[in-house]
């Protein structure tokens, strides 16, 4: 088995389901998506009830991992927020047939980090700047961190940064993968293959679908 891991989507369900149609094989490789699928892109509902059909349809080739704007929405459901952004969001979520405490509970569940004897996958990545990477309040732990990474022995793969490069980058001093293009803001969704046991990936992406254009 073989790893795949997803950038950044933000909303972009028609990009992330062109990827996944081209490049997922279930029977061969591990999904692994980084966190961040909603928010900021227009489609933020149909992909988060893609990512949680998925994961029903296959529980043991998905890995969805929490990002910051995850995190949002359940501070946001645990304090009732009343914000424009909160507000709008529910309501495309109960288009999508999706309750708030449905989304809470699968959003609760998702693990913030996924690792192997090679790999270390989280959203924001491990900063020596974090006091606890794994508190998810943590303002340098993994789901919020901006500063450099900790390098480790695993390659870590991250989203949250995005590369104006167009593609993913990695940092040699770091052993690091960042991995979000933007795809919500400019032309592409990226991904890195991974054959099992291999330290070198395939770099992978598609353009950004017209139906995802904001």
């Amino acid at each position: 088995m073989g790893q795949l891991i997803v950038g950044d989507v933000h909303g972009c369900y028609y990009t992330l389901k062109e990827l996944l149609r081209e490049h997922w094989r279930p029977e061969e490789d591990t999904l692994i998506l980084i966190g961040d699928i909603i928010n900021k892109g227009p489609h933020s509902a149909k992909a988060l009830k893609y990512a949680i059909k998925l994961k029903r349809l296959h529980p043991f080739q998905v890995i969805l991992l929490r990002g910051n704007h995850e995190q949002w929405f359940l501070e946001s459901y645990r304090h009732k927020s009343k914000s424009k952004a909160y507000s709008s969001l529910l309501d495309d979520l109960n288009k999508q047939g999706l309750k708030s405490e449905e989304v809470n509970s699968a959003l609760s569940a998702w693990p913030l980090h996924w690792e192997s004897n090679k790999l270390f996958v989280s959203h924001a990545g491990l900063s020596n700047a974090a006091v606890d990477p794994f508190d998810p309040r943590d303002e340098h732990g993994l789901l919020k961190n901006r500063k450099n990474l900790k390098p480790l022995s695993k390659i870590q793969i991250i989203g949250h940064n995005i590369i104006d490069l167009g593609k993913p980058l990695f940092k040699p001093q770091e052993n690091a993968w960042y991995l979000d293009t933007g795809a919500w803001c400019h032309q592409k969704l990226s991904a890195l293959h991974f054959q099992d046991g291999s330290s070198v990936p395939k770099v992978l992406q598609v353009d950004r679908k017209s139906k995802d254009n904001a």
